[in-house]
């Protein structure tokens, strides 16, 4: 149930205009209607402002059904998937990052500033579901680094008893760790570049 609250107008007479949309959507109480209804029987600022949103609404009416008659060519998904991709350049210059962490900022503050007086409650939740993230994150890295050091010990135990026994083998598994080490900064070289 929509609660009536009341301004004043230049007369120093009560006006409920904030319920008027409620009004026009249909959301007030038959009782809080009818308390509306006679009061815009007298109220000239609230007959209005009640004109002008209804004529707001068929104005906005009459726009989309204009919309909806309006024919598209046939390849216009096409040509605006097309031109959208020829004037993408991404996110490769600084300025065009500093800009991006700009909206980013605003958005967060207007999201803040949006919630108001629930923006504690809000960041707390938020903050506990990326603390057990944060958990179950740090709980898999110590897991994958306990199986790399048990892999590792286990590795080492055993080659220390084949490796050491010969030197021609000794020197094959070293030529595997350089060669291995060279593909690896050659890797790591190429995911650089893209």
């Amino acid at each position: 149930m929509i609660s009536m609250e009341f301004l004043l107008n230049e007369d120093q007479t009560l006006c409920p205009s904030p319920d008027i949309s409620a009004y026009i959507d249909g959301e007030l109480s038959s009782r809080d209607e009818i308390q509306l209804e006679m009061h815009i029987a007298d109220c000239r600022v609230c007959r209005d402002d009640l004109n002008l949103q209804k004529t707001f609404l068929n104005a906005l009416d009459s726009s989309i059904e204009a919309a909806d008659r309006i024919e598209l060519p046939a390849d216009f998904t096409k040509s605006v998937v097309a031109n959208a991709e020829s004037r993408v350049s991404g996110l490769r210059r600084p300025h065009e990052r500093r800009k991006a962490a700009f909206i980013c900022v605003s958005l967060i503050m207007f999201l803040l500033f949006a919630l108001g007086s629930n923006a504690e409650r809000s960041l707390a939740a938020t903050g506990a579901i990326a603390e057990k993230l944060l958990v179950l994150i740090g709980s898999v890295g110590h897991f994958a680094y306990d199986i790399a050091l048990g892999s590792a010990i286990v590795f080492k135990s055993l080659a220390l008893g084949f490796v050491f026994d010969s030197n021609a083998v000794f020197a094959f598994v070293l030529l595997l760790l350089v060669l291995s080490l060279y593909l690896f900064s050659r890797l790591l070289g190429e995911f650089r570049r893209t």
